[in-house]
């Protein structure tokens, strides 16, 4: 916990920098615990190599300082401010100054470009990046902001489908999800987590997805008894198909799947499906209105 002078410009962007500097070098202590469980339930070698090669990598990423993955992603920031914060300057600049010094001094790769062009900025920039997603939250009285790192091997397979709710869309979903991992196979980078949001409109219900991925301890149950047995049956769903880390078999191609919804029209449901590879990057922070910083 460190005071400082207030809730200003400064303080964002140099927390926009720190956040992404712990995310892409230092995996959460809940994933890399999530790992070393998988790979004692591992029984052949090559299923356990995977899981080795990918501890080793992060031993090696935290004792050189140095990103754990060369995708270093797109820059995606989740603000949730809370009753009484407020700024009188430009917040998603301060972000956007914290990505390109973060670009130039971790480094970052320089992974954004326009989508027609390709013109690329040079500095992780540009056409709505760094994307920021923000929430009010009267129940809090701080603004957290939470850096994700996000890599496009797993985020090609986001997948979003139509459930008529004449249908049972708990079983929809074990179906959808299935689909989408026997299609995928390792390409996403396995183990893996999975993200669902069920309900909303199609853009909250890919938000809901991308909070759910987002949550921590990652496999903390959803506070809905229903829901959480629906996270537990897919889980085990998911790792009965065998397809094991890295597409190469073994139990565990999923390390957690976790489910945000949404309120849904009478008719149709959305269920949207999204992938965060064993690189599963994430930072927080919570700035308090009387200057002071949590960083988890």
């Amino acid at each position: 916990m460190v005071l400082l002078n207030g809730l200003n410009e400064g303080l964002i962007s140099e927390l926009a920098f720190s956040l992404l500097r712990k995310a892409v070098i230092q995996l959460p202590e809940d994933v890399k615990k999530a790992l070393r469980d998988a790979l004692a339930q591992e029984t052949t070698n090559i299923a356990c190599k995977q899981i080795e090669t990918i501890l080793t990598n992060l031993e090696i990423a935290e004792d050189k300082q140095i990103p754990l993955c060369q995708d270093t992603g797109l820059p995606v920031f989740l603000v949730k401010i809370g009753k009484g914060i407020t700024s009188d300057f430009d917040f998603p600049g301060a972000i956007t100054r914290g990505v390109i010094r973060a670009s130039e001094e971790i480094p970052l790769r320089l992974n954004t470009i326009h989508p027609l062009t390709k013109k690329n900025t040079d500095n992780n920039t540009g056409w709505g990046v760094p994307i920021i997603h923000y929430e009010l939250d009267a129940g809090c009285d701080y603004l957290e902001i939470t850096a994700i790192p996000k890599g496009f091997g797993s985020e090609m397979r986001t997948s979003q489908c139509w459930v008529p709710t004449s249908q049972d869309i708990a079983e929809a979903a074990m179906k959808a999800v299935l689909d989408v991992v026997e299609d995928a196979m390792g390409e996403p980078c396995p183990p893996l987590l999975i993200g669902l949001g069920i309900g909303g409109t199609g853009e909250s219900s890919m938000l809901a997805a991308r909070r759910a991925l987002a949550r921590q301890p990652f496999a903390a149950p959803h506070q809905e008894k229903y829901i959480a047995e629906l996270e537990t049956r897919l889980l085990e769903a998911v790792n009965r198909i065998g397809l094991g880390p890295m597409g190469y078999g073994g139990k565990n191609y999923a390390l957690g799947v976790n489910i945000e919804i949404r309120g849904s029209h009478t008719a149709i449901v959305p269920i949207s499906i999204m992938f965060q590879c064993w690189a599963a990057r994430h930072a927080t922070a919570r700035v308090y209105q009387d200057g002071k910083v949590e960083m988890e």
